[in-house]
């Protein structure tokens, strides 16, 4: 009763478990820096700050003053002095007064003496109450003289604590060796992924100078192919009206010249005989003759644009190639989403990307048949999905579509447990048996989605079952451990944080208090990353926006949680 008693009062209050860097309060209850540190950070804005254990109210926030637990004096009586020392030999702690004795007389020399001892009893034998002296190889364990006697650890080696310690420390540094070996290979692995995050960098901007260029000369291109194409349209035209003009003009004139012959005629027919008949001689020929003239036929009202459609359909041809091009980048893009490794390469340039109309049938056919669908050659599926994904240029989520998530194992903290479809997450005290990975959340309960969002608009549906949890998105460079971690106070994520019965809009280390009208059971992300808002809804029957964050964004972002205190999220969508 007495070690259990013990172990509690070396246990904080908050999380149930052993001090982690202790503080006390001015009320003197004691907690873990991190535990009263998260409490206080939902109090901001309150009317002051709260012992946790004792309700006890501070304004302003007090100073955390960092807290030992304290062994008495046994010696000291009027007033309980702390010990400096336990002489393991008398079984007492001593202050440094009392300790006087021990350190100048000649008969305590033999007493060995070591930091203040809270619970003598955890150096004895639990079996015979003798102090520990000898340590049992077979078993492993610290036993007393009587134990390897007449207690279950007879006819066992035994050796001396010495020489157990000098064991211990030689293999505990042999172990701590080969972790500085692993811990140089983790730096070495670290700076590989630094050096290929630089040449996937570079990749990308590479390549979208590329595109860039390529699609000013096809801008430059299509301008020169509209004024061509006109060109030829106004001379054709021009050579149509030029031969209506020339036939207007000759068509004028003979309607002229048979004016005039006919006036002449009817004045010729008001003379006498004589001169009727003298002049009509001459007259009467002209006017048979101009009758036999035959007139010119218009031009048909047609465009003949034999060169025209010529060239038009080259062009189409050409523009049905760059078409090819970006489906073919386009499809790309779904056939790497389940294939990506790691490690950059070169990328294919863009003209390595062109195929015809044909190849891309032959495209589409494969990829029915087979999930993975084809890559460029040269370039390792990390920079395919890479290129795939900037030059994505149509999405291909309708505006009112919820998106389908699941959870990426690779960040959960070792406090999560997911589901068998990855769609589930749940909090738990014992830590489970996750691989380390550079990309796993040490500090906090937390864990992303494997999709990324970097365009149009998306949202997404989540159920929860209790009291404490956090929804929101974030960058992909989120920090993985320390402060900057946390979904509330780093400036890379956007979050809706509850603990308890409080809820809060939290970013950048913000923390806005939103209004709880009734219990949540579920909540809506919406996110607009065009126009650079994300709300969040309390779904019901009806949708009640709860929070609106505004903001430009400048990576993709990723579906964000935090669980903590057994609470479970629940993707629906």
């Amino acid at each position: 009763m007495e070690a259990k008693a013990v172990e509690v009062g070396l246990n904080c209050a908050v999380c149930h478990q052993v001090y982690q860097d202790p503080v006390s309060l001015p009320c003197q209850h004691s907690f873990c820096r991190k535990c009263i540190e998260d409490i206080w950070a939902q109090e901001v804005g309150q009317d002051g700050f709260s012992c946790p254990q004792c309700h006890q109210t501070f304004n302003p926030k007090p100073t955390l003053k960092r807290s030992t637990p304290t062994v008495p004096c046994d010696h000291c009586i009027d007033s309980e002095s702390p010990a400096v020392k336990t002489c393991l030999k008398c079984e007492t702690s001593f202050c440094s007064f009392h300790l006087k004795p021990h350190l100048m007389k000649e008969n305590f020399k033999d007493h060995k003496l070591v930091n203040p001892v809270t619970d003598l009893m955890l150096r004895k034998c639990p079996d015979h109450q003798k102090n520990l002296e000898f340590f049992c190889i077979d078993d492993g364990v610290c036993v007393c003289a009587s134990c390897g006697v007449i207690g279950k650890h007879r006819s066992h080696t035994m050796v001396g604590l010495d020489e157990a310690e000098a064991i211990k420390k030689k293999e505990m540094k042999n172990e701590v060796e080969k972790l500085q070996t692993v811990h140089q290979n983790c730096i070495s692995k670290q700076k590989n992924l630094e050096k290929s995050e630089a040449e996937i960098k570079t990749h990308v901007s590479e390549l979208k100078g590329k595109l860039s260029k390529m699609f000013s000369e096809k801008r430059k291109q299509l301008n020169k192919d509209e004024k061509c194409a006109l060109r030829l349209i106004d001379e054709h035209g021009n050579s149509l009206l030029s031969d209506i003009s020339n036939n207007s003009a000759t068509m004028h004139s003979m309607a002229e010249q048979m004016r005039l012959l006919n006036e002449k005629a009817q004045n010729l027919m008001q003379e006498d005989s004589i001169s009727f008949i003298q002049k009509s001689a001459e007259l009467l020929p002209k006017v048979v003759e101009t009758q036999k003239l035959t007139f010119p036929d218009p031009p048909e009202p047609v465009l003949n644009l034999s060169n025209l459609s010529q060239f038009l359909k080259e062009w189409m041809e050409e523009s049905e190639k760059a078409y090819s091009t970006r489906e073919k980048l386009r499809q790309m893009h779904e056939c790497t989403e389940s294939t990506c490794g790691e490690g950059p390469a070169e990328p294919a340039s863009v003209a390595d990307t062109q195929m015809t109309v044909t190849d891309e049938k032959n495209l589409r056919e494969a990829r029915l048949k087979s999930p993975v669908g084809p890559t460029l050659a040269g370039a390792t599926p990390i920079v395919i999905k890479l290129q795939s994904k900037v030059l994505k240029g149509f999405p291909r989520e309708s505006e009112g579509e919820l998106s389908q998530l699941t959870l990426d194992a690779t960040t959960a903290s070792k406090n999560l447990v997911l589901s068998d479809d990855q769609r589930s997450v749940m909090y738990s005290e014992e830590e489970q048996s996750h691989a380390s990975n550079p990309s796993r959340f040490k500090t906090y309960s937390q864990i992303l989605c494997n999709q990324s969002f970097y365009c149009g608009r998306h949202s997404w549906d989540v159920e929860m079952d209790g009291s404490w949890w956090g929804i929101g998105i974030t960058y992909g460079t989120i920090e993985k451990t320390g402060i900057s971690s946390d979904l509330r106070r780093t400036p890379k994520a956007w979050c809706l944080y509850q603990s308890i019965s409080m809820l809060k809009a939290c970013h950048n280390n913000k923390h806005t208090p939103v209004p709880l009208k009734s219990s949540i059971k579920k909540i809506r992300v919406f996110l607009d990353y065009d126009a650079g808002t994300v709300s969040f809804f309390q779904v019901t029957d009806t949708l009640t926006c709860l929070h609106k964050f505004k903001t430009t964004f400048t990576e993709p972002v990723y579906p964000a949680f935090c669980c903590e205190n057994n609470t479970r999220l629940h993707l629906l969508n």
